[in-house]
């Protein structure tokens, strides 16, 4: 079966997800960490796009990427085969060292931009390694509220989430660190809207997800499966108009709900 084609914008940004094959570790010493923060670096100055945010845990990265108008696909390749190449020479190991192909998604929302990278430096948290965010070596986090780590954070550009919250760096970095650490946000301002994307962000996420359940219920209903669905063009066409009817979901993510259909081709299904 064929590849499904990713999503690409143009000056697009990314969350992406780079995972170990077979879930397994992809850093094994802390100059392995190091060593892929600098192939982050020789490939921002190689094809001159920007990191937002970046989390190194055992097994896998979470990154957020602004293409600057360059081949996401082709950076990605670029860093995946130099990390991959000196991983294997240094443990004398073949194969593959990442899971599949990256994941990734377009982030086309400016709210959306700072609760993703909230959960991006609570991944640590989470995962039970630290109890605040600032203790984890291995993510932007500390850049972002501690310019004395900016400083010498050289692949990082802070100002493009920091911009969004206070167009002062200092009261922006303070309201940051509080939320990313789920404290109380002292300007009203800033809190409204951190309140509103949290609200917003789990209807959004209820909706996908009620989406899904009722592409699953429509296949049942007709006794196939969902791919057979998504092949069948008349069902998916139906389907497709349903959900633009009854959800607040973007063409985009009808789209991908619909096997990777592209959002212009979901918009001539609707016209049609």
């Amino acid at each position: 079966m064929p590849r499904v084609a990713r999503l690409k914008g143009e000056f697009a940004t990314y969350h992406i997800i780079l995972r170990g094959n077979e879930r397994k570790s992809i850093f094994l010493a802390p100059e392995d960490r190091e060593r892929f923060l600098e192939t982050l670096q020789r490939m921002k100055d190689k094809y001159n796009f920007l990191i937002f945010a970046y989390c190194l845990m055992n097994n896998h990265v979470h990154l957020i990427i602004y293409d600057n108008g360059n081949d996401i696909s082709l950076i990605m390749k670029s860093i995946n085969v130099s990390y991959a190449i000196y991983f294997n020479r240094k443990y004398k190991r073949v194969g593959h060292l990442f899971q599949d192909r990256y994941k990734s998604e377009i982030v086309d929302d400016d709210v959306y931009l700072i609760e993703l990278s909230k959960y991006i430096h609570n991944n640590p948290v989470k995962a039970g390694i630290v109890k605040n965010a600032i203790e984890y070596r291995w993510s932007s986090f500390r850049s972002y509220v501690d310019d004395d780590y900016h400083l010498k954070d050289k692949i990082l550009s802070t100002s493009k989430i920091l911009g969004l919250i206070s167009e002062k760096r200092s009261v922006a970095q303070k309201e940051y660190f509080k939320y990313v650490n789920n404290e109380e946000v002292i300007n009203t301002e800033i809190r409204d809207t951190f309140f509103s994307l949290e609200e917003e962000n789990r209807d959004h996420l209820a909706q996908i997800s009620e989406a899904k359940e009722k592409i699953k219920e429509i296949a049942k209903d007709k006794g196939i499966t969902v791919d057979e669905l998504i092949k069948n063009k008349e069902i998916r066409n139906e389907v497709i108009r349903q959900l633009r009817r009854n959800s607040s979901l973007k063409l985009k993510e009808i789209g991908e709900l619909m096997g990777g259909l592209s959002e212009s081709w979901v918009s001539r299904i609707l016209k049609g």
